[in-house]
């Protein structure tokens, strides 16, 4: 998303005048340029329109033996055809008219005998209901599109190596998530993953200990740094604070105290201990509470900072 001006004046039809092109004409609200156009965010005023497209490539010829055609919309691995299946409309046509009850009818056949054709086997059943699941748990723990992507590719490789036999698919695609969690250093534990998924904490440890001993998991190790900015934004910590508390938690690695501790007790040690010396330290019992630890497991990090510091 672009905040510079196209261009750096422009003309009003309504006085026949030239404005800033940083100013809507109608309520003086700012402008912002998104996907081509110039709106303004308070009215929604669209006050300038560019509607060429120079992401595409050259153009495809048949006769070109060495060109690569461009149909259709993007191959994904979330979708167990990677997207390239069609999709039957309802009530309406391409220009957007109502269709007859006779074509509705046809319609209604058509989606049916798609909807039976859909899946070659029960293989592909069983991966649609995991690619779902992957989504669907990855859209309530607020995970980018390109982490759910590894995910679902992830889960193609189970299926290939055959470890879904005699599993839950469930199961599988809830580790599937936490093993792409674990292999990119992120912070999931694998209770917040087992609170969306539809199997139990212990059934996605088991999934991902499936997935790691036969296609060896390449995990990163999640140190305290990785929790302080996600412990101090739900504490609603102030920036200053958290960046003593990623000080602190830095040389709490550097001097090798956090060998053996658990990373989100030392994180929250760090956002107390920074918190106290500006004076808006939280209690010990919220961030034990939203680090998931016990208030003595925060108090004896904290003594061992004390003592370092």
């Amino acid at each position: 998303m672009s905040l510079r001006e196209i261009y750096d004046r422009t003309f009003d039809e309504s006085c026949g005048k030239s404005i800033d092109a940083s100013e809507c004409p109608e309520c003086d609200g700012r402008l912002r340029t998104d996907g081509g156009e110039t709106a303004c965010e308070g009215c929604g005023l669209i006050v300038d329109q560019y509607y060429f497209d120079h992401t595409h490539g050259p153009r495809v010829f048949d006769e070109d033996p060495h060109s690569v055609p461009r149909t259709g919309g993007k191959l994904t691995p979330t979708r167990h055809d990677r997207g390239v299946s069609a999709e039957i409309g309802y009530n309406r046509d391409a220009n957007g008219r109502t269709v007859s009850s006779k074509k509705r009818r046809q319609l209604y056949r058509l989606r049916r005998e798609h909807r039976r054709a859909r899946f070659e086997s029960k293989g592909e059943r069983n991966l649609a209901t995991a690619l779902g699941e992957i989504i669907r748990m990855g859209s309530a723990l607020d995970l980018s599109w390109s982490l759910i992507e590894e995910a679902s590719q992830l889960y193609r490789h189970a299926q290939d190596a055959d470890l879904i036999r005699g599993r839950s698919v469930e199961m599988i695609a809830a580790g599937s998530l936490y093993a792409t969690c674990r292999r990119r250093g992120l912070p999931r534990p694998r209770a917040e993953i087992a609170s969306v998924a539809r199997c139990s904490c212990d059934q996605v440890q088991t999934g991902y200990r499936a997935l790691n001993s036969e296609l060896g998991i390449d995990a990163q190790v999640v140190t305290a740094r990785t929790y302080v900015t996600r412990l101090g934004s739900d504490s609603g910590l102030s920036t200053r604070v958290q960046s003593r508390a990623y000080e602190l938690a830095t040389t709490a690695d550097e001097d090798g105290i956090t060998n053996g501790r658990n990373p989100a007790g030392v994180a929250a040690a760090c956002l107390y201990l920074a918190g106290t010396e500006h004076d808006v330290a939280p209690t010990q019992t919220e961030l034990a509470a939203l680090a998931d630890v016990s208030v003595p497991t925060l108090r004896a990090r904290y003594v061992e900072l004390t003592e370092l510091v």
